[in-house]
């Protein structure tokens, strides 16, 4: 949820393909120690709660644990979410933690050691970044959070309101795409169902604002994407079908061990009668 330390990037700009800008610089190795540049640290949290949590975090868990699970099937791709994000090498404090931010090209196992994402490490910006309305970010969401997406060459930014009245950003769902340097709207409409629903290029995905909840839809595979709950209860039955299986092995296992000790059982018997016991 932080953002800090805007100042001027040693980062240079170059183009992503579609023509949206991405911000690199030279790779530049992590140090044995991790998260150490050129002798400078880089913390990976700083042990402050979420400023709104209470309100907040129901909603996290319907966007970031989802995303992650549904596109880690079909891409390299790093989804994330309340970490720490770096992109000004030198400068601790060049530090933004988005609450949901996606990167393709590039696996989870790139940032796992490290707890935090480097923009000159990754050589790479997110192309994604959602940020989800509370009475204490908002502002900062829709004016100091944007112009430094702007300025890093983040291609999508959308933001989420999931109050019922909108009273965080006065609309239930807003995306933006960055075009030779500037977010321009992407189309959000209502639905005659009242479902809030607009398409994100970035992700392949439309984001649906339903009655204050987040969802996600696949259009060219026409599916939603499960939401935590079903997520939850998809892999609370996977756990209960892999717990019979070892049951109905165990006892496949003991009965086929009985019958063969019932089988050298008669053998022995057939040795005796035959006197070769």
């Amino acid at each position: 949820m932080c953002v800090a330390g805007a100042s001027g990037s040693n980062l240079s700009r170059q183009k992503r393909p579609g023509g949206v800008a991405m911000t690199t610089a030279k790779r530049r190795p992590l140090s044995t120690a991790p998260n150490v540049f050129d002798g400078i640290y880089y913390p990976d949290e700083d042990g402050l709660p979420l400023p709104d949590g209470f309100e907040q975090e129901p909603h996290f868990w319907q966007v970031t644990p989802v995303l992650r699970a549904y596109l880690e099937q079909y891409h390299d791709v790093i989804v994330s979410g309340n970490t720490f994000l770096y992109y000004e090498l030198g400068n601790p404090r060049a530090v933004v933690s988005p609450d949901c931010y996606v990167t393709f090209g590039v696996g989870r196992d790139a940032v796992l050691p490290h707890n935090s994402y480097f923009t000159w490490h990754l050589e790479r910006v997110p192309d994604f970044v959602l940020e989800i309305g509370s009475e204490s970010t908002a502002r900062r969401d829709m004016v100091g959070k944007r112009e430094l997406y702007t300025s890093l060459g983040i291609g999508e930014y959308w933001r989420y309101d999931p109050t019922p009245d909108n009273r965080h950003y006065g609309e239930p769902l807003v995306g933006e795409r960055l075009e030779n340097g500037v977010y321009l709207r992407l189309e959000v409409a209502r639905g005659p169902d009242g479902m809030v629903r607009g398409h994100s290029p970035a992700l392949g995905l439309d984001l649906c604002w339903d009655d204050g909840r987040l969802r996600f839809y696949d259009p060219p595979r026409d599916v939603w994407v499960p939401d935590y709950l079903e997520l939850r209860e998809a892999q609370r039955a996977a756990e209960k079908a892999h717990q019979a299986a070892e049951e109905r092995l165990a006892v496949e296992r003991a009965a086929r061990m009985a019958a063969e000790a019932r089988m050298a059982e008669m053998e022995a018997e057939l040795r005796r009668l035959r006197g070769e016991a």
